[in-house]
């Protein structure tokens, strides 16, 4: 994670600007232009103590002075721009959804009537109204009567449970809500309308719809938005009208050449998502169609190929992936002349919807609220915001590093509501901008290319994207804790596809619990946390794996997957796992390893791009167990990372394909001779060298940096095995030969190109090589394949096709004892592109391959992997 210092001698100091924003500051670094110190300093909590005790009104002081002097407004925002189109174009149609239509004059003389209404409530500037609604006639309409009556808006999501939409009502300040009689909300405090009430509506009915005048000031409070919490109550950003008018402004310069026509939405409104697709299109002049209420999530792609073509359509990463699948590319592509996708890294669906749009069609949003939802990427969307990559001390790295991405500029939010000590360490000066700015740290790894394009790796922490949403499995995880029969939780993502994430968790019950289930637990946390947050898969486990250093062993977990959870299509929640029925318990596996002479072995499966089974059985041939997190030599499918790293270099254009590098037998040798398997013996010897030379680092760190670490390979390296236990990591450091008798040393003599890895680390490497074949990328940022036949192999891939019925089926092997890894070891991969599955199995033995093929014939008789991996095994 890419924190700055953070041990006991670590010193900083509590900094703030002119307007009173607080933040704290390394004591070694000189303090940037515009920030002055407060006066304390000394280790990290001491610093945020004192930012909490001192920072008491988040108000920023140019306001808090204009306010005072009765001076507000003048910026353009969404309440001017709507306005002014209301007199330019009155009858131009803005919104339209299921048995409503609204145009540009209406929405403006509903929303100056709303606006009225609460003003006489009591809402107004400094206020925050929580609005319930769905994708009604009353979304828009409520949301700008909010903002003309000078308060901020809290969206909300009609599928949270009660309890949660209470606590984020209490730490967002709301003291009023208006929604819907099917959403009411029992428990809170404050004043509550309902826009569907008869009596709401005869009041509005009787109000003016003449402006208020006057708008909101730029600094004033647009949106408090959710946003995950590592623990405790909810956590919700405040958004100034000026950072949300910055980013519509940027997406609305989208529709530009796209001709007539909107956009549709069809995420849940309360989304950071969807406040693209809500308002950038009304900002443009354009027509917001929204889907029906009931529209299923996972299938938006009928009614979105009913709704007509549309100028521009900003779709999560998940929800486009649905779209493809569902249509296609062509049928895709024929939705929208333009596309924006937010909610994480687009997967290989948006990659070919992209190729086949064309450059400049689909763009890509950061699409967080500590931004304002924005910025776009690539390229920097403006003059005024930028995007760094930054190291652990606030430096720049150098173009192909890899470092924390900022982003500072106008879009930067205020911060978290209430919690200034947060706010401080996440919104930090900007040494490199104007005086007193600041930028917001936003836990994403990231690199930037030669061309100054900005890539995204992963996050540097456990947030990720389910549905649209923003995601801490931690929150999950405290809600069942929070559950009398639990004694353990460890709740993680799975990614069924690119793109596709849910959550999966796994419990331990305490002793004598009684009646706990699966679904009880998931029922408990549908009372407790948003829909997002409800686990998909809930597995009862007698434990959760540790590794010798104590961390939970997220991959072992990641087998013991009962099934879906509610709600999904395939309704096998709670079905036996076939693991039961073959290697579960060791049994099987360690009856294979006596039989054969191998001290031990492990395996990965993996479907559906998720790991389904990793199981582990035997002796490291020193006295350890072998563990999912042992790491063994892993042979000639060391070529498979190092190829992935030679194309990421291609991508960044340090590499060429049709570069020669060398000559074999008078011949000359390209780089894409390398990445085939027909020349893989040539590769082997300068694959390095030529790694090494293109980017002056060592071939070990290179790969790290290419490959493992934006994999999150961390129980792999390059060169010498791995440091034991004391660095995390279980090696099997002796092999044995087919007799079983220990060969010591013989894999520790390999050459640079020698990978230590687990089996579910390459397991990774064999999904990435699977998406590689099928034409997506290698990478989450988008790296362009390199998967182009030739005879013998497939460019980047190191790796042997094998034709069966004229497809590539069972593409890829390397499971021959002696040829594919060291002496007294054996590595074997593969994987079946068209059947989505492959597997991984590592052992200590030369005799592995006997291991091997009974654990693929175990596969083929007890499982859905029916068949499919390749003869020999």
């Amino acid at each position: 994670m890419f924190e700055p210092r953070d041990d006991a001698r670590a010193q900083w100091r509590v900094v703030l600007n002119d307007e009173g924003q607080y933040a704290i500051w390394p004591a070694t670094r000189e303090l940037p232009a515009g920030w002055w110190a407060e006066g304390v300093g000394g280790v990290r909590e001491r610093c945020l103590a004192r930012v909490q005790e001192a920072w008491t009104d988040p108000c920023p002081v140019s306001l808090r002075r204009r306010v005072a002097e009765g001076v507000t407004g003048g910026a353009v925002d969404v309440t001017t721009v709507t306005g002014r189109l209301a007199r330019r174009v009155p009858g131009a149609e803005a919104l339209r959804g299921e048995g409503f239509a609204l145009t540009f004059g209406e929405l403006e003389a509903v929303s100056n009537r709303w606006a009225r209404y609460l003003r006489s409530l009591g809402v107004g500037r400094g206020a925050v109204v929580g609005v319930l609604l769905g994708r009604g006639a009353d979304l828009h309409a409520v949301t700008l009567g909010v903002w003309k009556a000078g308060a901020g808006c809290l969206p909300l999501e009609t599928e949270s449970p009660v309890a949660s939409l209470c606590a984020l009502l209490s730490v967002a300040g709301a003291r009023f809500l208006v929604t819907e009689m099917p959403y009411g909300v029992g428990g809170f405090g404050g004043r509550v309308r309902y826009a569907d009430d008869p009596e709401v509506r005869g009041v509005l009915a009787r109000l003016s719809d003449e402006p208020l005048g006057g708008a909101p000031d730029p600094e004033d409070v647009a949106y408090v938005m959710r946003v995950p919490a590592v623990a405790g109550p909810p956590l919700a950003v405040a958004v100034p009208h000026r950072g949300l008018a910055h980013h519509l402004g940027s997406v609305a310069a989208e529709f530009a050449g796209t001709g007539g026509g909107g956009t549709a939405v069809c995420a849940p409104v309360a989304s950071e998502g969807a406040v693209t697709g809500l308002w950038a299109p009304l900002w443009a002049g354009r027509r917001v169609l929204l889907a029906p209420r009931a529209l299923d999530p996972g299938r938006p792609g009928e009614w979105l190929s009913r709704a007509g073509t549309c100028a521009l359509l900003a779709m999560t990463a998940c929800q486009l992936e649905h779209v493809v699948t569902q249509l296609g590319e062509a049928g895709g592509a024929a939705l929208a002349r333009r596309f924006v996708v937010t909610g994480g890294a687009p997967g290989p669906a948006a990659a070919r919807l992209a190729q086949r749009l064309g450059p400049g069609r689909l763009r890509t949003a950061y699409g967080a609220a500590e931004t304002s939802f924005g910025p776009l990427l690539p390229p920097e969307p403006d003059g005024d915001t930028r995007t760094r990559v930054l190291d652990g001390d606030f430096l720049p790295v150098p173009d192909g590093a890899v470092g924390e991405l900022y982003v500072t500029g106008p879009g930067v939010a205020r911060g978290y509501v209430g919690r200034p000590a947060l706010t401080a360490q996440r919104f930090v000066p900007d040494p490199y901008g104007p005086a007193g700015a600041r930028m917001y740290r936003t836990g994403e790894s990231a690199r930037r290319t030669s061309t100054g394009e900005v890539r995204l790796l992963g996050r540097t922490d456990r947030q990720l994207w389910v549905r649209g949403h923003r995601a801490d499995p931690v929150e999950t995880e405290e809600a069942l804790h929070d559950h009398p029969g639990v004694a353990e939780a460890v709740v993680m993502g799975v990614e069924d596809a690119p793109g596709v994430v849910r959550l999966a968790a796994y419990v331990v019950a305490r002793p004598g619990a009684e009646g706990l289930d699966e679904a009880a637990l998931a029922a408990h946390c549908e009372r407790r946390v948003p829909a997002h947050l409800v686990p998909a898969d809930v597995t009862l486990v007698d434990e959760v794996p540790r590794g010798a250093d104590g961390r939970v062993e997220r991959s072992a977990l990641h087998g013991r997957t009962a099934g879906r959870g509610p709600g999904e299509p395939d309704g096998r929640r709670g079905r036996a796992d076939p693991w039961k029925r073959s290697f579960r318990g060791g049994s099987g596996l360690v009856a294979s390893l006596a039989a054969h002479r191998v001290p031990g072995v492990c395996f990965a499966l993996w479907e559906g791009g998720r790991l389904v089974a990793v199981e582990a059985a035997g002796s490291d041939g020193a006295g350890r167990p072998i563990t999912p997190r042992t790491a063994f030599p892993a042979g000639r499918l060391s070529r498979h990372v190092a190829a992935l790293g030679a194309l990421r270099l291609v991508d960044q254009g340090l590499l060429a394909l049709d570069a020669r590098v060398g000559r074999a037998g008078g011949v000359p040798v390209t780089l894409a001779d390398l990445l085939c398997r027909r020349r893989a013996d040539v590769g082997a010897a300068l694959l390095p060298g030529l790694l090494e030379d293109a980017t002056g680092e060592a071939l070990g760190p290179l790969l790290r940096r290419l490959v493992l670490g934006p994999l999150g390979l961390d129980g792999s390296r390059f060169g010498a095995p791995p440091s034991g236990n004391g660095g995390g990591v279980p090696v099997a450091r002796v092999g044995h030969d087919a007799t079983g008798r220990a060969l010591h040393g013989v894999g520790r003599s390999a050459g640079r190109l020698q990978l230590w890895a687990t089996a579910p680390d390459l397991a990774k490497v064999t999904w990435e090589l699977r998406r590689s074949l099928r034409g997506a990328p290698c990478e989450r940022d988008s790296m362009a394949p390199v998967a182009v036949p030739c005879p013998g192999g497939l460019h980047g891939l190191a790796a042997e096709t094998e034709a069966q019925d004229g497809e590539a089926r069972g593409a890829q092997e390397a499971c021959d004892a002696a040829d594919a890894a060291p002496p007294g070891y054996y590595a074997a991969s593969a994987f079946c592109p068209g059947a989505d599955r492959g597997l991984v199995v590592l052992a200590n033995g030369s005799a592995g391959g006997r291991v091997g093929r009974e654990i693929a014939a175990g596969l083929k008789e007890r499982t859905s992997y029916d068949g499919q991996l390749p003869d020999g095994w």
